[in-house]
């Protein structure tokens, strides 16, 4: 008795298709996701258990370190009052500042930076924090 063996293979599973749809996956989160950007100088930020909202990650960033001098998220040079009005009128965004204070500014110091700005003609001040993760 002789046994026919089948030349036939089981078709394979189409994989291309598959591979296609991840590929495009990958390519819109990396173009559609922003990262933000980590300043230049870094600050001890103050923590907070709950965030009060979304960042804006797309509003501009000055960091205050605990001495009290500003810096701009992308640059390490100290910001004078003067360069300060010069960089938020350059981008058109002085509306509205994210700022990245150091957890040893004294409350003193802040206000009067808040009021410096608030002069420069700031509105709305979002204070960057970081998440301890004691959520309840």
């Amino acid at each position: 008795m002789i046994m026919e063996t089948s030349s036939r293979r089981p078709p394979l599973e189409p994989v291309l298709p598959l591979i296609n749809v991840v590929f495009l996956l990958l390519i819109f989160f990396m173009l559609a996701g922003q990262l933000a950007k980590s300043p230049t100088v870094s600050v001890d930020t103050p923590l907070s258990q709950s965030a009060n909202g979304p960042e804006a990650r797309d509003k501009l960033m000055l960091v205050l370190q605990q001495d009290g001098q500003w810096f701009a998220e992308d640059n390490d040079t100290a910001l004078t009052k003067a360069t300060l009005q010069e960089y938020l009128s350059e981008r058109q965004e002085g509306a509205q500042v994210r700022l990245q204070a150091d957890a040893g500014v004294t409350m003193t110091t802040l206000r009067k930076r808040l009021e410096t700005l608030q002069g420069l003609g700031v509105e709305q001040v979002r204070l960057v924090t970081r998440n301890d993760g004691g959520g309840q």
